[in-house]
């Protein structure tokens, strides 16, 4: 049998996407598409109110992947995902087990984590305590396309030099403060990425990949619009006819 080669995974983040009442989890190139993933790899996630309260939900097996959905209004999830252990080979990545690590000399364990919020309080902008996390210093769901929003990377909770940012497949390029401005397009806030690997003399090296997303999932309930609109014909009336 062929060894399995796989092409580097250390451009795969996992992310949630939010559709119909439910939060999908999705692996993949943000600006190039999702693919499929073993649902073993999850491993955990979290759901949280806006008083980060830890909530209750069910996880519910695609054909593709996974997905979340709960009873109680979601304002955050993290969720982890062990990729596993590769070996560089040849110059390619090739996936072993943990039994295998031995047999090669340049080993790293892929740890891919997400962050999603879906309100903003200061609550919510605290850090989750992640490994490895992109941390919004604004408000993300207002933010607007031409505008900029800032953000920073803390490993274990500090900032960290040798970062890497993605955004829609290019690099970004922090400030001195450690600071990264995410130039925002015509389709509204995507997915940002960060990446850090830690190399160690006695064990595999460690690929810490996290990923970050804001999405709105409530609309205005019909009877406030249609209260709205009331409201305004009144106004039109009453000028129209009381000027």
């Amino acid at each position: 049998m062929l060894p399995l080669f796989i092409q580097p995974v250390s451009a795969h983040i996992i992310w949630f996407d939010y559709e119909n009442g439910e939060y999908n989890l999705l692996l993949g190139h943000p600006e190039d598409g999702t693919e499929t993933y073993q649902t073993s790899k999850f491993k955990k996630a979290t759901a949280y109110d806006s008083n980060r309260q830890i909530l209750p939900f069910d996880i519910n097996q695609k054909k593709d992947g996974l997905s979340l959905t709960s009873n109680s209004e979601i304002t955050g999830l993290t969720a982890f995902f062990d990729n596993g252990y590769y070996a560089n080979v040849g110059g390619e990545s090739r996936s072993i087990s943990e039994q295998e690590i031995g047999q090669y000399q340049d080993v790293s364990h892929y740890l891919k984590y997400t962050k999603a919020l879906y309100d903003w309080s200061d609550t919510l902008a605290q850090p989750f305590n992640l490994p490895l996390e992109i941390i919004s210093l604004e408000n993300p769901l207002v933010v607007k396309p031409g505008e900029n929003l800032k953000v920073q990377v803390l490993y274990q909770g500090k900032q960290i030099p040798d970062v890497t940012v993605e955004y829609l497949g290019k690099k970004l390029t922090g400030d001195q403060d450690g600071t990264y401005l995410v130039p925002i397009g015509d389709e509204g806030l995507q997915q940002i990425e960060a990446s850090y690997r830690v190399v160690s003399a006695t064990s595999p090296s460690i690929s810490y990949e996290t990923g970050f997303t804001a999405q709105k999932t409530s609309v205005p309930d019909p009877s406030a619009l249609l209260g709205l609109s009331i409201v305004g014909l009144l106004g039109l009336y009453k000028k129209r006819f009381f000027a």
